[in-house]
C-alpha cells in the first residue's frame, strides 16, 4: 500500500484511563471526528459493558466504527483495518482532523502499519493439482506457511502459494516488510497510570456498570437469542462472564468479580503490549494534564 502520512491523532491506553473522555475534549479543540479502535463498541447493543460513549457524547462529536454491526455478524481487525483506513480517508477529505481512540493494541498497529491480512473475498484461480501434491509444493516455497497451515484446508493452501508466486517472497517476509513501514504520520499517546490506581478504578467502573443496568442489558440480548453466548462479540471481557451466570452456576457477587479479575489482568496485558510497540508519547493521567500535553504534539 502507499504510504500516506498525513497526520492522525492516536489515543490509546489502559482500560479505565478516560481516553474516550479526553478524544472528545480534544476533537472539539482540534476540528476533528473519533474512529473507534475498539473490538466491542462497534457492535449495536453492547453498550454498557464496552463504555461506549453514550448518545451524548456521539452528539458532541462524530464518532465512527460504533454500533455498525450487529452481534452476530463476524468483525475482526482485517475488517477494522480496512473500514478504518476509509473512514480516514472520507474525514481528511472534508477538511477535519482524524483521532483513533481505543485500547485494543493490535487494531492499533495494523492500522498504522503496512499490514496484510489474507482475504477471503479476493478471487484465486483454482488448480487442477490433487490437495497433497499442492500442499507438498506449499512446504517447499513457503514452510513457515505450511506450518500453520491444515493440509487439508485447500483454500487456503491455494491463497498462500498464489501469494507467494505472485509477489516471489514468502508471507513472513512480505509481513516483516509491511510491519516496518508506516502509513500515516501518526501521534502516539499512550495513556496509563500506577498500577494500583488502574485496577481501583477498573473495580469502581464494573460495579458502576452494573448500577447502570449492565445485567438488564445482558439479559435482554440472551432473551432475543438464547445461543447469544456462542457469537464472537460476546466472547469479550464484561459479556462472556455472563453465562455461568445465568446458568446458575456462579452468584453475582462472583460474577462480579470475575469481570473485574479478568478486567484487571487484561489491563497488564495492555501495560505489556503496547511497552514493545510502535513509539508512542506515555502520559500519566493522575499527574499529566492529559489534554494540554497532548495539544503540545499537534
Amino acid at each position: 500500500m502507499e504510504r500516506i502520512l498525513k497526520m492522525i491523532c492516536v489515543i490509546a491506553g489502559l482500560t479505565a484511563t478516560g481516553k474516550s473522555d479526553v478524544a472528545i475534549s480534544l476533537a472539539q479543540k482540534w476540528n476533528a471526528e473519533i474512529i473507534s479502535a475498539d473490538s466491542v463498541a462497534v457492535y449495536k447493543g453492547l453498550d454498557i459493558g464496552s463504555a461506549k460513549a453514550s448518545v451524548e457524547d456521539q452528539s458532541k462529536v462524530i464518532h465512527h466504527l460504533i454500533d455498525v454491526y450487529e452481534i452476530n455478524q463476524p468483525y475482526n481487525v482485517a475488517v477494522f483495518q480496512r473500514e478504518a483506513r476509509k473512514k480516514i480517508e472520507e474525514i481528511q477529505n472534508r477538511g477535519k482532523n482524524v483521532i483513533v481512540v481505543g485500547g485494543t493494541g493490535l487494531y492499533i498497529k495494523a492500522l498504522l502499519y503496512d499490514y496484510h491480512f489474507e482475504q477471503e473475498d479476493v478471487e484465486v484461480k483454482e488448480r487442477t493439482e490433487e490437495t497433497v501434491f499442492l500442499y507438498q509444493d506449499l512446504v517447499n516455497k513457503d514452510p513457515q506457511a505450511a506450518e500453520k497451515i491444515d493440509p487439508q484446508n485447500r483454500k487456503r493452501i491455494i491463497r498462500a502459494l498464489h501469494s507467494f508466486d505472485y509477489h516471489g517472497k514468502t508471507r513472513s517476509e512480505l509481513n516483516q516488510e509491511r510491519k516496518d513501514t508506516i502509513l500515516y504520520d501518526a501521534k502516539v499517546f499512550f495513556l496509563h497510570t500506577d498500577r494500583d490506581v488502574v485496577y481501583d478504578r477498573i473495580n469502581q467502573r464494573v460495579v458502576k456498570m452494573f448500577e447502570m443496568g449492565l445485567e438488564q442489558e445482558v439479559q435482554n440480548l440472551y432473551d432475543q437469542d438464547s445461543n447469544v453466548f456462542e457469537y464472537n462479540s460476546m466472547k469479550s471481557i464484561g459479556y462472556r462472564e455472563f453465562e455461568p451466570y445465568f446458568k446458575g452456576i456462579i452468584d453475582k457477587e462472583t460474577l462480579i468479580s470475575e469481570i473485574q479479575k479478568n478486567t484487571r489482568r487484561f489491563a497488564k496485558r495492555q501495560m505489556t503490549w503496547f511497552k514493545h510497540q510502535q513509539p508512542s508519547v506515555w502520559l500519566d493521567v493522575e499527574k499529566d494534564n492529559v489534554l494540554n500535553e497532548i495539544v503540545k504534539y499537534l
